[in-house]
């Protein structure tokens, strides 16, 4: 099998052009750890609203901060850096964050997952989890906190998908050196996401 050329280099500095009403802003980062992309995820508290009649309503209140102290942490140091708002530490943030899943396809007992990445795209072969590999990932990855007004809160642990990921994954295609944990999650998830939807179909009645 040919090896697949590398589209994605964490240790690779990282230069973002954000367009605004006052030109383009060049920013020049490196990308997060995985335990800054773990503690962004934890501070941005997703808050989901009952509406009635099945419909409910989620946000994310000031995540603009958390974007922003993040990207005070990995920009580079340079002279007549642009000035960058909170809301265009999101912006910048959320181009660093991108995994968006492009294909899952089963081979085997697992599942090829390709995502569309910053840079490229990269695929993931992981294992079939087993029942008890996503009751534990379910139950740690997301904690839940009843709220006054038909609100919840939901604190989301990206830790307990890198857990899942590393005892899953066969072999990551794409990647200069280890995949980052904002990529491990969408991988993991998207496998489970497979692994319920096989299940659902072949329990049809119609089938």
């Amino acid at each position: 099998m040919e090896q697949q050329t590398a589209v994605f280099d964490i240790s690779r500095p990282i230069a973002l052009h954000l367009r605004t009403p006052a030109g383009v802003k060049t920013v020049r980062v490196r990308f997060p750890s995985d335990e800054e992309w773990i503690d962004r995820q934890r501070r941005r508290k997703v808050i989901v609203k009952q509406l009635g009649r099945g419909v409910s309503e989620t946000s994310i209140p000031n995540s603009e901060d958390a974007d922003a102290a993040l990207l005070a942490k990995i920009r580079a140091p340079e002279e007549n850096a642009p000035e960058v708002d909170a809301f265009e530490a999101s912006r910048v943030i959320e181009q660093l964050s991108q995994a968006e899943v492009d294909d899952v396809i089963q081979v085997g007992d697992g599942f090829s997952v390709t995502l569309r990445v910053l840079g490229g795209t990269v695929t993931h072969l992981l294992k079939m989890p087993s029942a008890k590999d996503v009751f534990e990932y379910r139950r740690g990855f997301a904690r839940v906190l009843d709220l006054p007004y038909n609100r919840q809160e939901l604190i989301i642990n990206l830790a307990p998908a890198g857990v899942l990921y590393k005892k899953l994954t066969q072999t990551a295609e794409g990647y200069a050196g280890d995949a980052p944990v904002i990529h491990q999650a969408v991988a993991v998830k998207a496998a489970i996401d497979a692994l319920d939807a096989g299940f659902q179909e072949s329990g049809d009645p119609n089938s």
